[in-house]
């Protein structure tokens, strides 16, 4: 059975386009911010592409919160920040796309 969480983030990826998604953590993210809870972040996301995919979110960011009350947070990286900064993020995306086929 897959959880809460997981299900939130896989239905993130199939709008993003199955790029590497993970919920914030103290790898990615220092201190604290509201919403941290559910803050999740998108990586390999072009500057000229996260406002379409913004507006591709907010629906289900809507039914989720209609749904269940919560506030989805969704954070963009772009392909050169994941580069400089979260390179190994495309590993585990990598790791975890073979284990799923």
């Amino acid at each position: 059975m897959v959880n809460e969480r997981e299900e939130i983030r896989r239905r993130v990826r199939e709008i993003v386009g199955d790029r590497p998604v993970r919920w914030t953590d103290h790898r990615t993210t220092k201190g604290d911010f509201p919403g941290r809870d559910w803050a999740l972040e998108v990586f390999d996301v072009p500057d000229a592409e996260q406002r379409e995919l913004s507006h591709r979110l907010w629906g289900f960011s809507k039914e989720l919160y209609a749904e269940k009350r919560l506030a989805l947070l969704v954070l963009f990286h772009t392909p050169e920040n994941t580069d400089r900064y979260y390179a190994w993020v495309r590993q585990e995306h990598a790791a975890e796309m073979a284990g799923a086929t």
